[in-house]
Formats: C-alpha cells, structure tokens, sequence
C-alpha cells in the first residue's frame, strides 16, 4: 500500500516538474523568437522610423515617399524586365516580385485622400496624427524590407554563403515587407470605414447604449480598442456640443440620444403631464410606458431623476411627480419640505416662508438664531448644538409614539419637539413623563415642571388638564400648579 501511495506522489511530482519545463521551455523559445526577429528585422524598422521622423521635421514626408516609389518603381522594372540585377534572372518571380511591392507602396501614398475622406465625417489629422505617423513608418519600413530582400543574393555570391538559405531569407524580408504594406493600408481602411460608420449610425439611429456600441465597434473593426474608442469619443463629443446629441448617465451605462427626436417625444409626455396635477411613480410609469426605447433599469432610472417637465415632491401620503405647469398650486414647508396642494384665490401672493407645523417654523428660527450668532458665541457653543442637533433625528426615528398619539392624548411629539427647542436655546431642559405616573410632570425645564397636553384643539388641550368631577386643575407640583402647554 505505502509502494502504491509513493508511486502516486512521485507521478505527480513528475507531472509537476514537466509542466514547469514545458513552460519553461515555452518562455525560452518565446523570448529566443523574438531575438531572432529583433535581429532580423529590427534594423529596418529602426531605419524607417528615422526616416520619418527626419522627413516629418522637415516636411517632406509625402514628397519623399512620391521619390522613393518612383526611383523604386524603375529599378524594379530594371531588375525584372530588363535583368539589370546581377544575381537575379529576368521575368521570374524573384525579380519581378519587388514591381508588386513597389507598386503597393506608391498606392499607399493616396493617403492625404484618405484623410480628406476621414475628415467630412469630423475627424482632424491631429486627432490620428499618431496613426498617420505610424503609417509613414511602415511605408518606409517597407522599402528598407525590400533593399534587404534584394541584397540577400549578393550577400550570398560576395560571401559564399549557401544560395538556397539566402533566397529562403531574401524571400522572408520580401513577405515582410509585403505584409507591412498591407497592414498600413487595412489599417487606413478600418479608421475611414470606422468614422463612417459611426457618423451614420449616429444619423440613422436616435438611442444608443453607449457601452454596448462601443464593444460592437471594437469588435467589428481590426484596430486598437483604444484608437477605437477615441475616435468614437471625439464624434460624439462634437455632436454633444453642436447640441444634435444628448448623453444621459443612467442605472445601466450612459445612452445617447438625438436630440431633435429626445424634443419631440419629450414634448408630448409634457402635455399629457399637465392632464393632472400630480401623479404616484406607478402612475407616472404608465403613462410614460418606454416612449425612449430604452432598457428597463435605465428607462425606470431616468423617471427618477431625468425627467425635465416637473419634479418629485414629498406628499403626505408619499412621493409624487408634479408637472412644473401646476407647480403654483402648491405649497412647500420651508422647513422639512412636505408638500401640499394649496388652490390660493385668485391674484393671491403665495406665502414663501409657508411651515407645515409649529415644529418646523420653531425649528427654522433656531436655525436662523444659531446662524446669526456671533463667531465667537457660536464656537463656544458648538459642542453642546451640534450634539443636540446631531440627537434631533435619532430622536424622531427611534421614538414611534410620537407621531401616534391620535385625536387625543399625551402629546409625545409636541413633548419632544418642545424639550429639543429648549435644549438648542441652552435650557437644562430633562423629560420625565416618559414614566406616565398619574397627574405628573412631563418635562421639568429650568426647575419649572411642565405638563404636556396636545389635543387636537387648544381647548380640547385645556379641559383635559382638569378633572371631569369636580372640575380641580390634576396637575399640581411642588411649587403650585404646574406649567400647561397646549397647541397654538
């Protein structure tokens, strides 16, 4: 068993070994592929790119290239038809191969027309300078890739090298320099058909999906993703800023759209928008159905917060839409913002300070008395207000009974609003009818006690402080009857 069990172990052991040397082996072979292509074709590559540096500094990159084809063209039609190359016959494939590459070359120097046809679909040279440079350099490449191709079979006649070996290499260089070409100029190809295409897309089609777009265009089209994404980004921006195009940042990924078709459909969703004077997200969602084409998540996201007609506003009974046209027939508390459909006669001024609640107006004057307080006033006291106003919403949440206290009753909320005003006005303020002991205080403020009764009139708030018998006032401190606060 233990023979077994070390057989096992030495067989994955061995298993583990061979990978590692395979990968090995395959790193090797990788980095020794590439010396041997660095050596090999390095040195035209290094040529070509100075020589296009060098014609770019002076401004002859084209004129260059119309030289350099010319004179290559002639030679090669001395080489091929005329057997002017020494260790070449005439009319073979050997020496007649170098007219096509020539000839490819000097097709290659149409590219200012290229660019004019890349331009009227809004793309400038220096917004592919970059690729533009790296096409005159596989031009040139190319015609060194050739010098070396042709110079193969004298290299193996002046050094006794094996004729066939170098053919193989004169013929290496010469693919190589074919393949440069050819790649220049699909790579030209792919950028005019690219801005093409996005132009007319952006024509033809009024909603996109950012993201998805730009990985079709990727994926449809043999150039670099990042060359890709930049030529779409500069056709979009412009047409953003032109105003024939809006982008949107939705749950889903930005959308574009046009514009003139976003105005439109826009403009009847405003008009049904004015039929009623508010409208609940579910209502709001029907009407508008996906009148945009646009993915649910985005279509619910841009509902909640795109929407240019109107606005979302906090109603008692939760969150509705109201078209800005009845946007008069409301009322905001300036304080907490709740808002209410107030129909005001006519020629009437709305209030705009209007309070939803004695708490909320005393709320909005303390925050104007802290404000107007002096720098110094106020440092002294910042830790003690930002406490107590940092406990405000602690307070609401966590207590339930003070927004259910009904028609009648104890008046928690009113207790704890009361109690948190005194503590901003720097009171030493305490509750103490959390406990409900019989005809006790509820707050004791300053060594005053208080008694809190919020019934649902003033009244109401009175008579409950006194006893239906006979009539005697229930709350009595130490100090004779206590403080009563009733609703205003």
């Amino acid at each position: 068993m233990l023979q077994i069990v070390g057989a096992l172990i030495l067989l994955i052991a061995g298993f583990a070994i061979l990978r590692l040397l395979f990968r090995a082996l395959i790193s090797t072979a990788s980095a020794l592929a590439g010396l041997i292509l660095l050596c090999l074709f390095g040195p035209a590559l290094l040529a070509g790119y100075i020589t296009e540096r060098i014609t770019r500094l002076f401004h002859i990159r084209w004129l260059a290239g119309v030289f350099l084809t010319i004179a290559g063209m002639i030679i090669s039609f001395m080489w091929g038809l005329d057997g002017k190359h020494i260790a070449l016959e005439a009319h073979t494939f050997d020496s007649v191969k170098f007219i096509l590459t020539t000839a490819l070359a000097g097709g290659l120097l149409a590219v200012p027309l290229q660019i004019k046809n890349i331009q009227q679909y809004g793309i400038t040279p220096e917004d592919i300078s970059k690729e533009i440079n790296g096409y005159y350099c596989c031009f040139y490449t190319a015609f060194f890739l050739m010098a070396c191709s042709a110079c193969a079979p004298l290299i193996a006649l002046q050094y006794d090298i094996s004729p066939s070996l170098m053919w193989w290499g004169g013929l290496l260089y010469w693919l190589a320099a074919l393949v440069t070409l050819l790649w220049a100029a699909s790579q030209i190809q792919a950028l005019k058909k690219l801005t093409c295409a996005i132009s007319q897309t952006l024509e033809e089609q009024p909603v996109l999906n950012s993201k998805s777009w730009l990985t079709s265009l990727q994926n449809d089209y043999s150039l670099p993703d990042s060359l890709t994404e930049r030529i779409w980004l500069t056709l979009i921006s412009q047409r953003i800023s032109r105003g024939e195009l809006r982008e949107f940042e939705l749950a889903d990924g930005n959308w574009l759209l046009n514009n003139a078709w976003y105005e439109r459909n826009m403009a009847g969703f405003n008009e049904q928008l004015k039929e009623n004077l508010s409208f609940t997200p579910d209502e709001l969602k029907t009407l508008f159905r996906n009148r945009l084409n646009l993915s649910p998540e985005a279509n619910d996201d841009f509902l909640d917060r795109c929407l240019d007609g109107g606005d979302w506003y906090p109603f008692s009974e939760g969150r509705r839409f109201v078209s800005f046209h009845h946007v008069d027939e409301l009322r905001i508390c300036a304080s907490c913002g709740l808002t209410e459909v107030h129909h005001a006669p006519e020629n009437h001024r709305p209030d705009p300070e209007w309070y939803c609640s004695s708490l909320c107006r005393e709320t909005e004057t303390l925050c104007q008395e802290i404000y107007e307080r002096p720098y110094n006033s106020f440092i002294s006291d910042a830790t003690a207000n930002g406490l107590i106003l940092m406990k405000l919403p602690e307070t609401w949440s966590t207590n339930e009974k003070m927004f259910a206290s009904g028609g009648q009753g104890h008046g928690f909320a009113a207790e704890r609003g009361n109690h948190i005003v005194d503590r901003v006005r720097l009171k030493n303020a305490r509750i103490l009818g959390d406990n409900n002991a019989r005809n006790g205080a509820d707050r004791l403020v300053s060594g005053t006690e208080i008694q809190t009764k919020y019934c649902s009139t003033a009244a109401r708030s009175v008579g409950a402080a006194f006893d239906g018998q006979n009539g005697q006032y229930r709350y009595m401190g130490n100090h004779g009857p206590m403080q009563l606060e009733v609703p205003r």
